[in-house]
């Protein structure tokens, strides 16, 4: 399967139109859309992870090159718990799991001291109201 073709085959199984992904990609017409579609105009590789994003894949799958199904999972897996508990959630577990096992524990002290404080606390009236 060509770039084009594999362009066509993701967008055609999202059912977008060539107009839609040129919307979505920044291009003015469907004509770009097609002409890569059909392997008339190169693919510009400032182009390749929009196109990518907006077909809901990944830019390896565009290109043709060989993606693991343990890569595959791990994309969808960043992308829910973006969805889920935002960017900077992700961000703050993604620095939290290059630490060592004793800078973790630190972290874990660090929270649970913060968390501690009065303004993270059921104040007991909110109970009974």
């Amino acid at each position: 399967m060509t770039i084009g073709e594999r362009i066509k085959a993701k967008r055609e199984a999202l059912e977008m139109s060539q107009e839609e992904l040129a919307h979505k990609i920044g291009y003015k017409s469907k004509t770009s859309i097609n002409k890569i579609e059909l392997g008339i105009q190169e693919l510009r590789q400032s182009k390749i992870k929009q196109i990518a994003d907006a077909l809901q894949t990944t830019p390896a799958y565009i290109m043709g090159w060989k993606e693991t199904e343990e890569d595959q999972q791990l994309k969808k897996c960043r992308e829910l718990f973006k969805k889920c508990h935002g960017s900077d959630a992700y961000d703050v577990v993604s620095l939290y799991l290059t630490l060592d096992e004793s800078d973790k524990n630190v972290v874990k002290t660090m929270i649970e001291s913060l968390l501690s404080a009065e303004k993270y606390s059921v104040k007991k009236e909110s109970l009974n109201a």
